[in-house]
């Protein structure tokens, strides 16, 4: 009995990020990323197409206010209150002690963020391990895909119309120097070249 037909259909390359209680997952299809966050708002995903990425970056930070910090408050005021009355400590150093710790977990777990926009909703990448990884792999393929449906040269088209998309492109990372300066020069080159006359004498 001969063994059923496989496909070797490449895994799309996924990247998890884990960082104050924040999960962060980036999967890298072919032609669009599928984005998502679950923090203490809850789970939010996104798709998008590289190319509609925006190349600006913005930085975000986030500190846990309201019932984030009320919650732990509370959590640290039972946890010190029944240590210190253990301990024979008067309440008042425990409440004391309770503030200063509660402040501290506060302002010190700061979660920040790269921030992508796009039409479909910003794309958040946490700071920490695997950030760079993230960007470096979105600016590819955005590139890749901005350069494959815009890097072409038509005739119907004014030179200082080729040439305007010619510069973007380089400006989006997607033509290098050398690329740049070969397409500048065919454009030139079809720009000297007189209109065929296809009219009979």
């Amino acid at each position: 009995m001969s063994d059923p037909e496989t496909h070797d259909t490449p895994m799309p390359l996924r990247i998890e990020q884990r960082r104050f209680g924040v999960r962060a997952f980036f999967e890298f299809n072919e032609e669009t990323l599928h984005w998502g966050l679950d923090d203490v708002r809850g789970l939010r995903t996104r798709t998008a197409e590289y190319a509609d990425l925006a190349q600006e970056r913005e930085q975000l930070e986030q500190r846990e206010g309201g019932w984030g910090w009320l919650a732990r408050f509370a959590f640290l005021s039972a946890l010190f209150s029944h240590w210190f009355s253990v301990a024979g400590t008067p309440l008042v150093i425990a409440w004391m002690t309770v503030g200063v710790v509660a402040l501290v977990v506060q302002f010190g777990f700061v979660r920040r963020y790269t921030v992508i926009a796009s039409p479909r909703g910003d794309v958040m990448v946490p700071l920490g391990d695997g950030h760079d990884a993230v960007l470096d792999e979105i600016d590819r393929r955005r590139a890749a895909q901005l350069r494959e449906r815009f890097d072409y040269l038509s005739p119907d088209e004014s030179p200082e119309q080729q040439r305007h998309r010619v510069l973007w492109l380089q400006r989006q990372g997607s033509l290098d120097a050398n690329e740049v300066s070969a397409r500048l020069l065919q454009i030139d080159l079809m720009a000297q070249v007189p209109p065929s006359n296809d009219s009979d004498d």
